[in-house]
């Protein structure tokens, strides 16, 4: 793997090359994605924020290689590097909501729509509303989670109901290293105990609860907490927080239960090759903390899953302390929210790609959230199960992913209750006359290619015959696993095999999570080819 050195030395030879390269693909961007406005009932919402470029960036001569595109798209141009050139490829990812780099601490929280869920927590009781900042180090998760409860704290108070009003208690500790020690603590730093038995929630003996009765008395705590927060300088940031930070705002209602705010400020991340080059001590807590964001990643991952009731919350301290976030509950409801920081800066592309395809299957629900993890695919915005296409997805799908076709759209779905599917099992050959013969509606003497795209188109669709031919290859070696072992199968059961096959080609495939334009250089730095990724 390239160190960051070798990357941002990468970057910046080809930094023209690359900045046409982004202004080309933000050219043809798709219309923006609308807000959901069921997201709200979302058990998992995920947001990505954009920090600014900081001065060590400005300094190195580092550019950004993140474009945001309003309300719900991140777009980012992966560079990497070749003894044979090298080549840019920028990928393509939707969130429930985007901000950019210009985006203030208000709008943040506004867009997080934290306001409704202090509102329910006051109200009633059965809630559990968990906020979660994850990101590499130096992305801003505490500057933003610090914002988020200044914020908080004003609307408790602000919204607190004049009549049968609940009380509220804080508590706040963190994980490092394995071990919990509590954050408000006389003294400091007081030992925690994680523990559940038998199934029951998770207990925490040697963690304070401090009563909270007026807002200066959470200013106060919330203050203390972050004073006390372990923090040391490693590769990437001089003052990292290395370990993971939990403030749980308990209500406590008349009726004996109550409604929890979880903040969750998690360690910032580094890979294997920054935490090489801390000492010994840095580098056992970073191995703590990446198996921590891994068994993270797995529950959120088996909660979405509509075939795995086993949530793997024992998996480690982060996600049993978590564990009222995952699990479905009659008497209780959750809420998650992931707000993802990434650095938009050239030196750390490897980081900002690990962080984006750490978040990418939290945006999936059912099944297609296990497949996606286990096919290592994160990245592609085309992840909806192909089988339920109809004409209009199929339109969107091929202007997108296979621009060549885009003339003949008509020609290749002649009606509206064509779709894609239909096409899987016509050859090479019957591809491209369906798509040189003009539909019933165009004038037989009109052409719609010349004769140089044509030759192009024809080229094109060998070469995707021979690729679908190589995934249903490979998806009759899966069906055979699967009649020998059923338990390792990963298709959907119910699903025809054209459907499978072209569920491979909607970015459910390994290689396939590319989206928009690829540039590729030779070793000398020329372009040699432009092309849009196609699968």
């Amino acid at each position: 793997m390239a160190s960051s050195q070798d990357s941002l030395a990468n970057a910046l030879k080809n930094k023209t090359i690359i900045q046409a390269h982004m202004r080309q693909h933000q050219s043809c961007w798709d219309a923006p994605l609308e807000l959901d406005s069921k997201a709200s009932s979302h058990p998992i919402q995920v947001f990505v924020r954009v920090r600014p470029l900081l001065e060590r960036d400005i300094e190195s001569g580092a550019f950004s290689l993140v474009m945001v595109q309003p309300p719900r798209t991140v777009h980012f141009t992966h560079p990497t590097n070749r003894w044979a050139g090298g080549c840019f490829a920028t990928k393509t990812y939707d969130a429930d909501g985007v901000f950019d780099e210009e985006t203030n601490n208000d709008t943040v929280y506004n867009g997080l729509g934290l306001q409704e869920m202090i509102k329910q927590a006051l109200s009633e009781a059965g809630h559990e509303f968990c906020v979660m900042a994850y990101g590499q180090t130096g992305t801003g998760k505490t500057y933003t989670t610090t914002a988020i409860e200044e914020r908080l704290t004003a609307d408790v108070f602000s919204l607190m109901p004049e009549t049968n009003a609940p009380t509220l208690s804080l508590t706040a500790f963190e994980i490092r290293g394995g071990k919990a020690y509590d954050l408000l603590s006389q003294p400091p730093h007081n030992p925690v105990q994680i523990t559940s038995t038998n199934g029951s929630s998770s207990t925490y003996p040697g963690l304070g609860r401090c009563s909270v009765s007026t807002k200066e008395d959470l200013v106060t705590l919330l203050g203390k907490a972050k004073e006390l927060r372990m923090t040391r300088s490693t590769v990437k940031n001089d003052t990292s927080s290395r370990s993971h930070c939990i403030v749980t705002l308990r209500v406590e209602h008349a009726s004996g239960d109550g409604s929890d705010i979880v903040i969750v400020d998690l360690a910032g991340t580094e890979r294997s090759s920054y935490a090489n080059k801390n000492d010994p001590e840095r580098v056992k807590e970073s191995i703590e903390t990446n198996k921590g964001l891994a068994a993270l990643k797995d529950c959120i991952r088996a909660r979405l899953s509509t075939s795995n009731q086993h949530i793997p919350w024992r998996s480690s301290k982060l996600t049993m302390v978590l564990r009222g976030a995952f699990e479905q509950s009659s008497k209780r409801s959750n809420k998650l929210i992931v707000l993802a920081c990434i650095s938009p800066s050239a030196i750390d592309s490897e980081d900002t790609m690990g962080t984006l395809k750490y978040i990418t299957p939290f945006q999936l629900t059912g099944d297609a959230a296990v497949d996606a993890v286990k096919h290592n695919t994160g990245g592609s915005s085309r992840l909806d199960h192909a089988a339920e296409w109809g004409y209009e997805d199929s339109v969107a799908y091929i202007k997108r992913q296979l621009p060549k076709f885009a003339p003949v759209i008509s020609r290749l779905l002649p009606d509206p209750s064509s779709s894609l599917v239909s096409l899987f099992p016509l050859s090479s050959a019957e591809l491209l006359t369906l798509a040189s013969t003009p539909a019933p509606s165009e004038d037989p003497d009109a052409s719609l290619l010349d004769a140089r795209s044509t030759n192009q188109l024809r080229n094109w669709i060998d070469a995707y015959h021979k690729k679908l031919a190589g995934l249903q290859k490979r998806l009759e070696e899966e069906e055979q696993r699967k009649a020998a072992n059923p338990k390792r199968a990963i298709q959907r059961s119910g699903a025809t095999k054209e459907a499978q096959l072209l569920r491979s080609l909607d970015g459910l495939d390994l290689g396939a999570n590319d989206t928009g334009f690829v540039t590729r250089i030779d070793r000398m730095g020329r372009v040699v080819r432009v092309q849009v990724k196609e699968g």
